[in-house]
């Protein structure tokens, strides 16, 4: 049971990493369109949210990596 819970980790981490570059992607985007204040909002608070998706992934991954190695059949 702890194996499988460690694999489901390191998936939830390799989602949350997908989600975390595809902010940026999207922050780049929004900036490449035209100057408003709303847009710069907008990328500012993206720019957080990824922050924290990729802090999210990076635990995930260390946790989910320890359950796996550790396992003991």
């Amino acid at each position: 049971m702890d194996r499988m819970i460690g694999v489901l980790q390191l998936l939830l981490s390799g989602v949350l990493g997908t989600m975390a570059l595809s902010t940026l992607a999207n922050i780049v985007l929004i900036a490449m369109q035209a100057e408003t204040d709303s847009g710069m909002t907008a990328a500012m608070g993206q720019l957080v949210v990824a922050i924290f998706l990729a802090i999210w992934a990076r635990v995930f991954f260390v946790k989910g990596q320890e359950r796996v190695r550790n396992h003991k059949p």
